[in-house]
């Protein structure tokens, strides 16, 4: 596919999203692994939309190796909105963000993790955000743990979509180890904000 016809379809597609805002404010430093990416294509294609993506990203990017967080996001709005539609973008991003969670809880290496978890959701939550220092080279999570049933996870520089794609990985983790919860997103700016989690 030309690269004039690619730019203006995935413009089309993400037209209620803020990428075009948002891309230019990434650093080139800020990396993810491709698992990220194998997780959308498995999803999308799942959906039935793996002829459409492959043809807009026909690139495979190795699951452990680093690679550049714009190319991650292009590639997560575009599937979320061939997911839900481009004007539910950010539902789709969600669903691909949940995806993700449940898909890491049902494999051998989640399941034996979640055992040794006991299903306690602090300690998923500190494993979490450790799994995550290993898996982008951007921003700062903390975690606060304010009561035994309710948490507050705090984001700095994520570039990630805070609202959509981790409340949705927020959601998936929850859902991997069965346990109900309410969440709520405080956003400050588009690249903080905070995840309110009570179970």
């Amino acid at each position: 596919m030309e690269r004039s016809k690619r730019a203006a379809l995935i413009e089309e597609l993400c037209r209620q999203s803020d990428l075009a805002g948002r891309l230019p404010l990434v650093p080139p430093s800020a990396k993810v692994r491709g698992l990220y990416f194998v997780n959308i294509e498995r999803t999308v294609t799942l959906a039935g939309h793996g002829e459409r993506y492959a043809a807009l990203f026909p690139k495979r990017f190795a699951t452990v190796l680093w690679h550049p967080a714009t190319d991650f996001l292009v590639q997560l709005a575009v599937g979320g909105a061939l997911l839900a539609g481009p004007d539910r973008v950010h539902e789709g991003m969600f669903d691909l963000g949940r995806g993700n969670a449940v898909a890491f809880g049902e494999s051998l290496l989640g399941r034996t993790l979640l055992r040794l978890l006991a299903r306690d959701p602090k300690r998923l939550l500190r494993q979490g955000l450790a799994a995550r220092r290993q898996s982008c080279s951007f921003g700062r999570w903390e975690l606060e743990l304010r009561t035994e049933r309710e948490a507050v996870v705090t984001m700095v520089e994520e570039y990630l979509y805070i609202e959509s794609f981790l409340m949705g990985a927020a959601q998936g983790t929850f859902d991997a180890i069965g346990i109900p919860v309410r969440t709520e997103v405080l956003m400050r700016d588009r690249f903080n904000g905070q995840h309110l989690l009570r179970w």
